[in-house]
């Protein structure tokens, strides 16, 4: 049974959002050296604690929220990771997932997150994109 924050502490929302910074810093500087399986892969290593659990559909808006500065909004693929990662801390078996709008003819791709075949995110999801490439 997951254990939910019911209250959002001040506390609780100033460490979930140093959390998912520090994870921002660590992997905009990831993106750049390794390939995009190899980083996927260094995600999913245990950390040392077990954060509380947040449902996963919350953490991924929560984790959008708190990356969104004045009109700064990171890619979709950097929000993915994020949350990949925090919910791995989790124990959670995310699974990043690369997707193209039907009928695309661009090479703009979209990234969302899957827990056991069901998109958690983060906002807007798979919404009508055709998956490509799964990672986790």
């Amino acid at each position: 049974m997951r254990r939910t924050p019911t209250r959002s502490s001040v506390a609780f929302k100033v460490r979930t959002a140093a959390r998912v910074w520090y994870w921002f810093a660590v992997i905009s500087l990831g993106v750049r050296r390794y390939p995009l399986p190899e980083l996927v892969e260094r995600l999913q290593r245990p950390s040392r604690g077990r954060p509380a659990s947040i449902e996963p559909v919350r953490l991924g808006r929560i984790v959008q929220r708190a990356l969104r500065v004045g009109r700064f909004q990171p890619r979709c693929v950097f929000t993915a990771l994020i949350l990949y990662r925090l919910l791995r801390e989790q124990g959670d078996q995310a699974q990043l997932v690369i997707g193209l709008p039907r009928g695309s003819r661009t090479k703009d791709a979209h990234a969302w997150i899957e827990l056991g075949g069901v998109d958690v995110g983060p906002p807007p999801g798979r919404g009508h994109h055709l998956e490509l490439a799964r990672y986790g």
